[in-house]
């Protein structure tokens, strides 16, 4: 039967029509996907670590819970340390709504009449109220999603323990059942390349977002705001996600300035502080630990993050580059598709 050459516009519709199918199973399939994605990047972050220990001769096994457990002992750790003064602030929000409803009463003081009375309506609303709405929202929250949050994990964590324990036995055996040689290389060798560049990715980031949040938190408590370490926590965590993750710590430290000192002049101290140290970061600290190998564009990521964002919410932001990432090294290993993987660099690493 001879070949029958599709035409273009058929080509379009059944490419868009796999990319739709494609983004409506992860959408639906997000809790079932997720906790493998997170599974697959712990996996990687602690792989070095454990196959430097399985060189000293101590079992793999051995290896693999002691590192999943001091890292799940650091996190619940720091988590412990950080709750109390996460629940104070908290519990600051009502206050927050209270000024900025007097604040903007106050602007709109010459307002017209329909529009005071909306202002009186809001003003009316009492603390206890707020308290109240605020608690059982949080209540509503904690409930519903806390166990979602913690099956998810421990789903993970287990994933990671057998990803770390027999991933390489399952990779080899599936190997076996290519029967060309020459493309059990180019798997062995795009497997090894994802494990390398990944890992070497999500571990220098890491130790670039720590830096960052200890920056961010010194700078905090050299100008006076309370629990700084929480909020460079919170910045670090957030650099995860570029360009929108700083947008978001720049908007919360502004409000963390306004509810401490009153001052709105003092919030745009902050914010400017945080602005300078973030550049630094974005701009000199991770493209030299980097490279340009990762130095992807800027308006890719963007666009990346937004869609990743829509798709799966917060936890699709944060995972949004590393995925990113591992799509280059694909695209970069696979001759079939050219490359076509630069168009996600910067100019700059373009080849000539």
């Amino acid at each position: 039967m001879p070949y029958k050459k599709f035409s273009t516009p058929t080509a379009l519709f059944a490419g868009f029509l796999t990319l739709a199918i494609l983004i409506c199973a992860l959408y639906v399939a997000k809790s079932l996907v997720l906790p493998i994605i997170f599974a697959a990047f712990i996996s990687l972050l602690c792989g070095p670590a454990i196959n430097a220990l399985v060189k000293l001769g101590i079992p793999r096994v051995i290896n693999v819970i002691v590192v999943l457990s001091l890292m799940m002992g650091v996190i619940f750790l720091a988590l412990s340390m950080l709750t109390e003064p996460a629940q104070q602030w908290w519990s600051k929000l009502p206050d927050l709504v209270k000024n900025i409803s007097q604040e903007i009463s106050k602007v709109t003081s010459d307002a017209s009449k329909e529009q005071g009375s909306i202002l009186e309506m809001a003003e009316d609303i009492s603390l206890g109220e707020m308290q109240t709405n605020t608690a059982l929202s949080l209540t509503k929250s904690v409930i519903t999603e806390t166990p979602t949050i913690f099956s998810q994990l421990f789903i993970a964590l287990l994933m990671a323990y057998f990803m770390l324990n027999y991933g390489r036995t399952l990779f080899r055996q599936s190997l076996k059942l290519l029967s060309n040689f020459s493309i059990k290389r180019k798997a062995v060798e795009l497997v090894q390349a994802i494990q390398q560049d990944l890992s070497r990715y999500l571990a220098t980031i890491t130790i670039v977002n720590i830096g960052l949040g200890i920056a961010v938190g010194f700078a905090l408590l050299a100008l006076g705001v309370e629990d700084p370490f929480l909020w460079g926590i919170f910045a670090g965590l957030l650099n995860f996600a570029p360009y929108l993750g700083p947008m978001i710590s720049m908007v919360c430290l502004g409000l963390v300035g306004f509810i401490q000192f009153d001052s709105s002049s003092y919030a745009f101290i902050i914010m400017g502080t945080f602005i300078v140290i973030n550049m630094i970061e974005s701009q000199f600290v991770t493209p030299t630990s980097l490279g340009k190998r990762f130095n992807l564009n800027p308006l890719i990521i963007f666009i990346w993050l937004v869609i990743w964002g829509w798709l799966w919410g917060a936890m699709g932001m944060f995972i949004g580059v590393p995925l990113l990432v591992c799509l280059n090294i694909i695209l970069e290993r696979l001759s079939m598709f050219g490359n076509f993987y630069q168009v996600l660099r910067t100019p700059e690493t373009k080849k000539e």
